[in-house]
């Protein structure tokens, strides 16, 4: 359990003393500079000590004091605003090290906003949707927000994701565009569509994606029986997707503009003042501007440049993706509020398949091993799952996208010229892969300082998770995700740990002596190996709520549903938490000199609480962190959000 942080004791002497000097020089028939005192609060400061402080001095938009009342009481003069918080508790503005931003609000399109649902809820809603966004025969219908991992049970009427489309929208190609970025859903007119490289139109059929064929590279990511298609294999059906990262053009341009004033709440309301944007294009990089120009934009943003189109298809480009990341970084030089020197890249997949299809849709992240084929049957009248015979080898260990020779000169050239590197690694092999490059980065060169990042890591080998800490990386876990939840889980753990027949599902999911037992979402591990933890919602996969107390109570909550014990051993302090969302995360993308703290001479960024964090978890109740509300969000000095 945490205990309280030690008290604060501020030079209050030499501090009085320079703004005795300042008022010394100052002419004086100039009124005093306007400056606010927040008192009786309970802050907590973030700094290197981890400091408590009751009250604070803001003045030009930063912190000028912060210890005692009586302290900052002595700088008040007639031009001074005193603000009473009560006995709330403070933070500095929390930063969320990977988001989408765009696709955090909704568009005026047919979306399913992350529902779990049924094929004939799916269908209805197919229905719903066509005559207002696909009026015309061919016109195409895009469903955001589909979740591909949770729902979807066949019913009576649909056996089958494709046949539930086909039966809908008979008429009109349609894709669902799953929630993590990584899936689509498509009915047999828009499978039909698929383009080979040279543009010719010859479908996903078995033809096209049998061994010889000419989609033969893509059938690890097409399954026909479904209609789901993943990463690269998306992009050879031409869909007119307004999605975060494939947005461009003057129509798309106009949706979303439309929505920004909505971002900028969102972001506010959650306490957010930093963030970075995990895959920046050049059109999401407009309405950032676009933001900034309408006084939007309160918070500051590291738009990581990305390449995801080559990353799928295993293209190394690294001479143009220097003049282009070079580009951008020197396009936002001197901005004050975006900056653009991190390069993203996507090492590999996702861990989720499908058990239930015949035979066994694979995940595609790339495994030190090869992934095993489940033997799963669901009772359609109660919904229970059983495993009906042991499972298999499958032949496959998942795909990593760079081969480890070209990935390592690539980080090696990025880290050279200054950029940090923000890796999407799921898979415990792309992620010794990414340790590999990274090392032979300093090997080539020394270490740069520059604090690189890996994102997700859903499987890391023990072996690895001290690797993470020796390189002193940050890690950018989800939280949230790190709870087991058995129908996700099933879709994840059969492809990994081996099943047996009639063995009780549970019991393979959550075996303690299991390899996934040490090896998944392994937080606190390597956190006391020295890896330091920062956090990023991934919004809006799962979720287009950032939902930063959500997570903070899943990283120090012990799991319920599946057994306490299960991953208690990964669960972290609120300590820890916090840091992960004040000042790691401002260090993580280079800003920890500005902001992440609350101390004097940075910016004034800041939120006030509706609870005491440290409160809950002394009562026993930390599961309560979850329902957490900002009353008030400052940044830069200006209150930018007020609870109504």
């Amino acid at each position: 359990m945490d205990s309280p942080f030690p008290p604060f004791r501020p030079g209050l002497i030499a501090l009085l003393a320079g703004t005795l000097l300042i008022g010394c020089q100052q002419d004086s028939s100039e009124p005093p500079p306007a400056n606010t005192l927040y008192l009786n609060a309970r802050i907590h400061t973030q700094d290197d000590a981890r400091s408590q402080a009751e009250a604070m001095v803001v003045q030009g938009g930063k912190f000028t004091y912060v210890g005692s009342r009586e302290g900052a009481e002595a700088l008040r003069n007639q031009a001074t605003r005193v603000v009473d918080l009560q006995g709330r508790m403070v933070l500095p503005g929390l930063h969320d090290n990977h988001i989408h931003l765009l696709g955090t609000v909704a568009l005026d399109m047919c979306d399913l906003d992350g529902e779990a649902v049924n094929l004939d809820q799916l269908a209805a809603k197919v229905r719903e949707c066509l005559p207002r966004y696909a009026p015309e025969q061919g016109d195409w219908l895009v469903v955001n927000q589909w979740s591909p991992y949770d729902g979807n049970a066949p019913t009576a009427a649909h056996a089958t994701l494709l046949a539930a489309l086909d039966a809908a929208a008979p008429d009109n190609p349609v894709m669902l565009a799953g929630v993590d970025g990584h899936a689509g859903g498509y009915n047999s007119l828009a499978l039909a569509l698929a383009a080979d490289k040279d543009g010719n139109v010859v479908g996903f059929n078995p033809a096209t994606l049998a061994p010889g064929g000419v989609f033969e590279a893509l059938i690890p990511y097409v399954d026909l029986a479904s209609g789901v298609v993943r990463d690269a294999a998306r992009s050879a059906i031409a869909v007119p997707d307004t999605g975060v990262l494939s947005a461009s053009g003057e129509q798309a341009a106009a949706q979303y503009d439309q929505i920004l004033p909505a971002i900028a709440e969102l972001m506010a309301s959650r306490g957010i003042t930093g963030v970075q944007d995990a895959c920046a294009s050049d059109f999401i990089r407009d309405r950032l501007r676009t933001m900034q120009e309408q006084g939007l934009l309160h918070m500051r943003i590291t738009a990581a440049t990305c390449f995801h189109q080559d990353d799928y298809a295993g293209r190394l480009d690294i001479e143009g993706h220097l003049a282009k990341a070079n580009q951008v970084r020197d396009a936002f030089a001197g901005n004050p509020l975006i900056k653009a020197d991190t390069v993203k890249i996507f090492l590999d997949g996702v861990l989720e398949g499908d058990p239930f299809t015949t035979p066994p849709f694979l995940p595609n992240a790339g495994m030190l091993e090869n992934y095993l084929h489940p033997h799963l049957a669901m009772d359609p009248a109660s919904g229970e799952v059983s495993i009906t015979a042991d499972s298999e080898d499958a032949g496959s260990n998942g795909i990593v996208n760079y081969r480890e020779a070209d990935l390592a000169r690539y980080v090696t050239a990025l880290d050279e010229a200054g950029f940090g590197i923000h890796m999407h690694s799921i898979g415990d092999r792309s992620t010794r892969v990414a340790l590999d490059a990274l090392e032979a980065a300093r090997a080539h060169h020394g270490n740069s300082s520059i604090p690189h990042t890996l994102a997700h890591l859903q499987v890391v080998h023990p072996d690895d998770q001290r690797r993470l800490g020796a390189l002193g990386l940050y890690l950018t876990f989800t939280y949230a995700w790190t709870t087991p939840q058995l129908a996700y889980d099933m879709l994840v753990t059969p492809f990994i740990q081996p099943g047996k027949a009639g063995q009780p599902l549970t019991e393979a999911l959550y075996d303690p002596q299991g390899y996934l037992h040490g090896a998944l979402y392994p937080v606190e591990s390597s956190r006391k190996a020295g890896a330091v933890l920062v956090a990023g919602s991934d919004a809006p996969v799962d979720s287009r709520d950032p939902r930063p107390f959500e997570n903070m109570a899943a990283g120090i909550v012990q799991s319920a549903g599946s057994g306490d014990e299960y991953r208690a051993s990964q669960r972290t302090s609120l300590t820890e938490m916090l840091a992960a969302y004040t000042i790691n995360g401002a260090r993580a993308v280079r800003q920890g000199d500005i902001t992440g703290s609350i101390e004097a001479g940075k910016s004034a960024d800041f939120i006030v609480l509706d609870r005491d964090l440290y409160a809950l978890v002394q009562a026993g109740t930390p599961e309560r962190i979850a329902d957490t509300r900002v009353e008030q969000t400052v940044f830069m000095g200006e209150t930018v959000y007020r609870k109504p």
